[in-house]
């Protein structure tokens, strides 16, 4: 442990924080892996608003971000039409 109580502090703020990220990707990892078994276009539309909240935090980079919602939206197509 630091002996500096600047450090001290920022050793809390940081596992504060990396708990906070660790909570939005265990969220997001579920919404998504329910959306593309899923046949509502409201759970695709929330899986969208998580995936775009995600990436705004900082927690995911934009472009993970839109690549999860590519990939997200053709599992979900691909699901409705096997289902239709």
């Amino acid at each position: 442990m630091a002996n500096i109580v600047s450090n001290e502090k920022t050793y809390r703020h940081t596992q504060k924080v990396r708990k906070e990220n660790h909570a939005k990707m265990s969220k997001l990892r579920t919404i998504v892996k329910k959306t593309r078994s899923s046949n509502e276009q409201a759970q695709l539309n929330e899986a969208y608003k998580v995936i775009d909240t995600t990436a705004s935090k900082g927690v995911i980079h934009k472009n993970k971000a839109n690549r999860l919602k590519s990939r997200t939206a053709k599992a979900f197509k691909t699901n409705l039409e096997v289902t239709a």
